[in-house]
């Protein structure tokens, strides 16, 4: 069998590994169309917190690891075409010549488009996006020049290039439209934590405020135009808006209203031979009536497997996703799953939740981290369907833990009774999510 991949990001590398390795004699051929694979997009903020000493190093995999695999990589090739009915590719190279290709199967994993926005950004020396190599490197550069820096998105790229560059004597200023940083993966009670950090840090948040346009930019410092002021600065970030990239696609496969390509939960587009993955397709989330375009890695790495899986004919369907993510922010970890209390609400879920701030260890321990914690639950029926936590202690395999509980529906009055370690130097006998389910039983059954 001949499989074609479109795209060497995440998602087609894992599935042109995964196809190989369930099958050597499988032939996969990887088309991308940059000069570099696996980069990974917060490369950048890992180089700036030093945390690597090399942004190019910021990579899970070389040319020559996956050669060594059996794949066939083609790199500056951009497919222009793609004929459903002779089964065919047709791509262009560095030196604009053409080429066709046939294949058995053909997957997608074109991902997103880098940040789209209705605004007209001027020249990337004053306004610019990253999440490639290139377009890092030269952020990279233009981040350690300047002295006013304007972020626009307070998601989670936002948030960790605000911590990445606290401390550094620039003025650092964060706009979002929302009323709330993270709001997609956080309620008010934890959001509000994270923003009073990021204003103990000296950066300026601007919240409920959108970017008009820019102006002056003749000047070394020019204006951000917000709905609300203007803002001097000398460097702007968008980190907003990615987009599904399915143009390829558009006009003969089925897509969804928002742009992505619509699969079945073995990956297949409407045509049989062709299958999507990755940030190209939009997610079932457990709890809503609606699949949603959720740009994350771990969704991505899921659904290629099961692409590769159901290409090579094992059936494998694709479980719903929780949207479960982690950071570590000024100073303290984040994890978030399932639905907030707010999305709830918008799905027409009847919920009720409860915020904690609990203590990790036992009393008598020198050592003593708290836990800011909220849990929700559908009223009634009492299934776990959103979880949060934020701690200074490393509690991020808790969300995992909290994301398995949603998937398996289980209720407050388990969650109580779950089987969840003690040891008297670490932790708590109930443990944290044990103990903030507990709590809020003793409130809702209380006399």
């Amino acid at each position: 069998m001949k499989v074609i991949i479109i795209g060497a990001s995440h998602g087609g590398l894992q599935a042109a590994l995964t196809l190989k390795r369930l099958n050597p004699q499988t032939e996969v051929i990887l088309i991308e169309k940059r000069s570099e694979i696996s980069f990974v997009s917060s490369g950048i903020i890992l180089r700036m917190n030093q945390l690597v000493d090399e942004l190019d190093k910021v990579r899970y995999l070389s040319l020559e690891e996956l050669t060594n695999q059996g794949v066939d990589i083609l790199i500056n090739a951009t497919v222009n075409t793609i004929n459903p009915e002779k089964k065919t590719i047709v791509y262009e190279d560095a030196s604009n010549q053409s080429f066709e290709l046939s294949y058995d199967k053909l997957i997608l994993a074109t991902g997103s488009n880098q940040f789209s926005t209705n605004l007209t950004l001027p020249s990337k020396d004053k306004v610019t996006v990253f999440k490639n190599y290139p377009s890092s490197v030269e952020v990279l550069s233009k981040l350690e020049k300047s002295k006013s820096i304007s972020i626009v998105g307070g998601g989670y790229i936002g948030v960790e290039l605000c911590d990445a560059l606290k401390g550094q004597g620039k003025e650092i200023h964060l706009i979002e439209s929302a009323g709330s940083v993270l709001f997609r993966y956080l309620d008010k009670e934890i959001s509000s934590l994270i923003e009073q950090k990021i204003v103990e840090s000296g950066v300026k948040i601007h919240l409920n405020e959108s970017v008009l346009g820019f102006s002056g930019l003749e000047e070394e410092f020019f204006v951000t135009q917000t709905t609300n002021e203007e803002i001097r600065n000398d460097y702007v970030i968008i980190a907003v808006n990615a987009r599904p990239d399915s143009t390829l696609v558009k006009d003969f496969l089925d897509l969804n209203t928002n742009g992505t390509i619509r699969v079945d939960e073995h990956m297949r587009t409407s045509d049989p031979d062709i299958f999507a993955l990755g940030d190209v397709i939009s997610y079932p989330v457990r709890n809503s009536y609606r699949k949603s375009f959720i740009p994350l890695v771990n969704n991505v790495v899921r659904s290629a497997t099961v692409a590769a899986m159901n290409v090579l004919g094992n059936t494998m369907k694709y479980n719903m996703t929780q949207k479960t993510t982690a950071t570590k922010i000024f100073n303290s970890y984040v994890a978030s799953t399932g639905l907030t209390e707010e999305e709830a609400r918008f799905e027409g879920i009847d919920v009720e939740s409860t915020f904690l701030t609990l203590p990790c260890q036992l009393p008598y321990l020198e050592l003593q981290e708290e836990v800011h914690i909220k849990l929700v639950f559908e009223k009634g029926s009492h299934k776990l369907i959103g979880g949060q936590l934020m701690s200074e202690k490393d509690i991020t395999q808790s969300i995992n833990t909290l994301s398995l509980a949603i998937g398996k529906e289980t209720t407050l009055e388990e969650l109580v009774t779950m089987d969840f370690y003690f040891n008297p130097g670490i932790n708590q006998p109930m443990g944290i999510i044990g103990q903030a389910a507990y709590e809020f039983l003793i409130q809702k059954y209380r006399k």
